[in-house]
């Protein structure tokens, strides 16, 4: 009777491991079809891909992208790499670009820590790496001009491309389709219930927030709205 219930209990044991390991193969097998077939090789190519303009709550929020909650995004180039940039509406609450502090080729950065640093008129901030890996490109382009990140940020305003061997799993942690939107929506409405204790040149004709409305907002404000939507305390003030 013993020997039987040992036989049962391994034959438990075994169908159990089975089961795991099939669950496991599907969900890596599921999180491997998010990556394109054809990884593009050229960064120069990387630079201004064909991104249908999509519109969420006002903000222009193309539906091939990754979104960090820090308002950066992240689109998938090849099994291992993606490039990196800020969203219209962490563009618009940064204010004009007249400098950008990218990471070397070669650093390492890490999903939520810092990833780039934007100077605007009169101040700077930090904006969160919305993945982790290396990096092996920086947007040169955007050293002599910078207001790229704030006029084109989804093409020719991308910040820099990075490569991890855990790019799956870093990109499970950010939102896509519905639940990007959702929480697109949700920001704007937050933003509102912030802006509408402000200045009114933040607001344009219809009450819809300015282009460029971090310009217009006083530095303690600002700060507020800094660490609440890109979720970073690295601001500053700096040289105009």
């Amino acid at each position: 009777m013993a020997a039987l219930l040992a036989i049962l209990m391994f034959a438990l044991f075994i169908t159990l491991d089975w089961a795991l390991s099939r669950r496991r193969e599907r969900r890596e097998a599921e999180a491997a079809q998010t990556l394109p077939a054809t990884p593009v090789a050229d960064p120069a190519l990387e630079a201004e891909p064909e991104l249908e303009p999509v519109f969420v709550a006002g903000y222009e929020m193309p539906e091939r992208l990754h979104y960090h909650r820090g308002h950066t995004w992240v689109r998938l180039t090849g099994p291992d790499t993606a490039v990196v940039g800020v969203d219209d509406f962490g563009r618009r609450l940064l204010g004009t670009a007249h400098a950008i502090e990218l990471p070397e080729e070669g650093d390492y950065v890490f999903q939520g820590g810092q990833g780039a640093r934007i100077q605007t008129t009169g101040r700077a901030a930090d904006l969160v790496a919305p993945i982790a890996g290396e990096v092996v490109a920086r947007n040169e382009e955007l050293e002599d001009e910078p207001e790229l990140v704030t006029k084109d940020p989804y093409r020719r305003g991308w910040l820099y491309r990075l490569r991890s061997p855990h790019l799956a799993m870093h990109v499970r942690n950010l939102l896509s389709g519905s639940l990007a939107r959702r929480w697109m929506e949700d920001a704007r409405e937050r933003l509102d219930h912030n802006l509408m204790a402000m200045s009114g040149s933040v607001l344009a004709d219809g009450g819809e927030p300015a282009q460029d409305f971090g310009d217009h907002v006083e530095f303690e404000d600002w700060k507020g709205l800094v660490e609440g939507f890109l979720l970073t305390q690295g601001y500053e003030r700096a040289a105009s």
